[in-house]
C-alpha cells in the first residue's frame, strides 16, 4: 500500500481544486451537540491576544484528513475522504453560517470569499462543490452548499436532522453579542472589535486549522484504512461495518447505485422511530432470521452466514428491506393500517406493547408478519398470539416489572422456528409451543405491584399505564374500545385530601373532560348522582355495584383495585 502523508492546514485543503467525495460506505453525518461544542470550543480557545494586543488566529490540530486519490495525476480533482467526513462536513456547515452572516451585514465580497471554500470553480470558470455527500443529498446541498439557501428545506432523515441542528447550533454561537462575549471572556483584555471583525476571525481561526493530510491511491485500500482506523473504541457501528463489507462487493455505481440506493431506503424507513436506531432494528432482524447474536459478533456472523457473493448480498438487502418495512409496522403502529373492524384488536395489541416499552418482542414479531405476508398463518392464530403477548407484557413487564433474562433468547428461538414453518399447521403449532413456554409471574406478586400503581397531578409516572388499563377495562365490560385521547381520568376521592392512596387504580374511574370538571371535589354521594351522566359502562358497573354505598375510603379504594387486579390478571385476554 502506497501512502502520502504530510500536514496540511484546511485553507490549504480546500484551497487546493479537488472534490472531496464522501464514499458510499462511509457513516452518514452523526456530530451532535457534544462534539459541535468541543471543536468551537476549541477554536475559541485558539484565538489569542499577541504582543500588540491584537487578536491572532493560531495553528490548530484537529486530526487526519486521509483521502483516496492520486497526488500525481494534476487532471484527476476527485478525492474520496476515507477519515475525516465528520470534521469536513461540520467545516462546511460553519463556513455557511458565516458566509451567510456576511451577506446579511451587506458584506458581499467577504460573503463571496468564504463561499469560495464551499463551491468552487474549475479551470474553465464551472462552479463545483468542495465537499460532495450523495447520502445526505438532497438536504445538505439545498439547505447549506448553494448561495441561496433554501430555508423551508425540511430535514428528512437522522442525518439531515444533524445537519439542520450543526448549522442552528452555529447561528446561536455566532449571533453578536454571545460571540462577543465569548471573545471577551478568553481575552478580558482585548480592545473593542466591530462583529464583522470578529466573524473574520472565527473564519481565519478555521482556516488555520491543521490536519495529516494522507492519500492513497486504492479505492481498495481505502476499504482496509477505513476498517483498520474503526476498529477500535467509538468507532464504527457493526451495521456500518457490514454495509462497508457489502459495498466492496456490490461496487457498481452506473448506471444507477443499487446498493446505496436500497441502504439509503432503509434506514431512512427507519428514521421516523423515536425511540430506535437502525443498529437495534438490524439486530432485532438478524435475531429474527439468522441466529442469536450481541452487537459485537453481529459483523463475524453476517461474514458467517452470508455468502460473499453480490447477488447474495443484494438478496440480503432485498430482505432487509422487506423486514424494516414490518418493523416500521411494528414500532410504530400507524392505525391507518388496520382500519377493518377485525383489526381493531391486532392495532390494540401492537400499540399496547409500545407502550409497555416492549421491544424484545419485535424480535419474534417481525417472523410473525412473515408468515402472515406468506399467508401461512390464520386470521385467528394471529390475533390470538398477539392478544396472548399483550397480557403476558402487560402483567410480566408492565406491572411487574420482571426482569427479561433469557425473553430475547426465546423470541429469537421462536422466530425462526416459525419463519422454517411452510404451513397454517405448522404456525398453529409453533404459536401453542410458546404460549405453553411463557409462565407468568404468580397472581400474588401482580397484585403487590399493581397496588403500588398511582396516577395523580403529582404522580404522572404510572400514567400511560393507567389509560390503557382504564382501556383495557371499558373493553371488558362494553365490548369497545376507548381511544387513548377521548377521556380523562376521574378520582372518585378528590386529590385534594392528598392522602396517598387517592392515585391507586381503585379510585378512578374514565370520565368525559366536562363531567369530571363539573363533578371536581364533590362529596361521594353527589359525585355517584353525577356519574348517570356518563355514557361509560365501567361508570355504569361501578354506580350499580356501590350504589348502597355512603362511604368511600381508603378500605374501599383497596378493595376497588384488587378487585380490578383480578379481573385484568384473569380476564382481559378473553377480551
Amino acid at each position: 500500500m502506497e501512502l502520502n502523508a504530510f500536514p496540511k492546514s484546511i485553507e490549504d485543503t480546500l484551497r487546493l481544486q479537488r472534490e472531496y467525495i464522501i464514499p458510499r460506505f462511509q457513516r452518514e453525518y452523526s456530530w451532535e451537540s457534544e462534539e459541535l461544542s468541543e471543536l468551537f470550543e476549541d477554536l475559541l480557545d485558539n484565538i489569542h491576544l499577541d504582543s500588540n494586543g491584537v487578536l491572532q488566529p493560531t495553528e490548530y490540530f484537529i486530526g487526519s484528513l486521509v483521502l483516496v486519490g492520486d497526488e500525481d495525476n494534476t487532471t484527476d480533482i476527485k478525492r474520496y475522504v476515507v477519515d475525516g467526513q465528520q470534521r469536513l462536513t461540520t467545516i462546511t456547515i460553519l463556513f455557511s453560517v458565516i458566509a451567510r452572516k456576511f451577506k446579511e451585514l451587506g458584506e458581499d465580497k467577504l460573503f463571496e470569499k468564504t463561499h469560495s471554500y464551499i463551491i468552487g470553480e474549475d479551470d474553465d470558470g464551472m462552479p463545483y462543490s468542495k465537499l460532495i455527500n450523495e447520502m445526505a443529498k438532497p438536504y445538505f446541498q439545498t439547505r447549506i452548499q448553494q448561495k441561496e439557501i433554501d430555508f423551508s428545506a425540511t430535514p428528512k432523515t437522522q442525518e439531515d436532522k444533524r445537519i439542520l441542528f450543526a448549522y442552528n447550533y452555529f447561528d446561536r454561537q455566532l449571533k453578536e453579542t454571545l460571540l462577543i462575549k465569548s471573545i471577551r471572556e478568553r481575552n478580558p483584555s482585548v480592545a473593542e472589535y466591530d462583529y464583522v471583525t470578529l466573524l473574520k476571525l472565527i473564519k481565519e481561526q478555521v482556516l488555520k486549522c491543521k490536519v495529516i493530510y494522507v492519500t492513497v491511491k486504492s479505492l481498495d485500500d481505502a476499504y482496509e484504512i477505513f476498517e483498520v482506523l474503526n476498529a477500535k473504541g467509538k468507532d464504527l457501528e457493526p451495521v456500518d461495518m457490514i454495509k462497508n463489507t457489502i459495498f466492496s462487493v456490490v461496487n457498481e455505481q452506473t448506471p444507477l447505485d443499487n446498493a446505496l440506493e436500497l441502504w439509503t431506503g432503509i434506514k431512512n424507513s427507519i428514521s421516523v422511530l423515536d425511540n430506535c436506531d437502525f443498529s437495534s432494528a438490524y439486530r432485532h432482524y438478524w435475531l429474527s432470521k439468522y441466529c442469536l447474536s450481541t452487537s459485537k459478533k453481529l459483523v463475524s456472523n453476517f461474514n458467517k452466514y452470508i455468502k460473499k457473493d453480490k447477488g447474495t448480498y443484494l438478496s440480503f438487502l432485498d430482505d432487509l428491506k422487506t423486514n424494516m418495512k414490518n418493523y416500521v409496522s411494528i414500532a410504530h403502529v400507524d392505525e391507518k393500517e388496520w382500519q377493518q373492524p377485525e383489526d381493531l384488536a391486532l392495532y390494540t395489541s401492537l400499540n399496547a406493547l409500545n407502550t409497555f416499552n416492549v421491544t424484545q418482542t419485535r424480535v419474534f414479531l417481525l417472523a410473525l408478519f412473515d408468515v402472515k405476508n406468506r399467508n401461512i398463518i390464520s386470521h385467528k392464530n394471529f390475533k390470538k398470539i398477539l392478544l396472548f403477548l399483550e397480557h403476558y407484557h402487560f402483567i410480566f413487564t408492565a406491572v411487574c416489572s420482571c426482569r427479561p433474562s433469557g425473553l430475547e433468547r426465546r423470541y429469537s428461538s421462536y422466530a425462526r422456528n416459525l419463519r422454517n414453518c411452510s404451513s397454517k399447521e405448522e404456525t398453529a403449532r409453533e404459536i401453542n409451543n410458546l404460549i405453553v413456554d411463557m409462565s407468568l409471574p404468580d397472581y400474588n406478586v401482580f397484585e403487590t405491584h399493581f397496588l403500588e400503581l398511582r396516577f395523580c397531578s403529582s404522580q404522572e409516572k404510572d400514567k400511560k399505564l393507567i389509560q390503557y388499563i382504564m382501556r383495557k377495562v371499558e373493553r371488558y365490560y362494553s365490548g369497545e374500545e376507548l381511544k387513548p385521547n377521548s377521556f380523562t381520568i376521574e378520582h372518585i376521592l378528590p386529590e385534594s385530601t392528598q392522602a396517598d392512596y387517592v392515585g391507586m387504580v381503585g379510585n378512578l374511574l374514565p370520565l368525559g373532560a366536562k363531567l369530571n370538571e363539573k363533578l371536581a371535589d364533590k362529596a361521594f354521594s353527589d359525585k355517584l348522582s353525577g356519574y348517570k351522566q356518563s355514557q361509560y359502562t365501567t361508570v355504569k358497573e361501578f354506580i350499580e355495584e356501590f350504589k348502597e354505598c355512603s362511604i368511600w375510603d381508603e378500605s374501599s379504594i383497596i378493595s376497588r383495585t384488587k378487585e380490578l387486579a383480578n379481573l385484568l390478571y384473569d380476564n382481559i385476554i378473553e377480551g
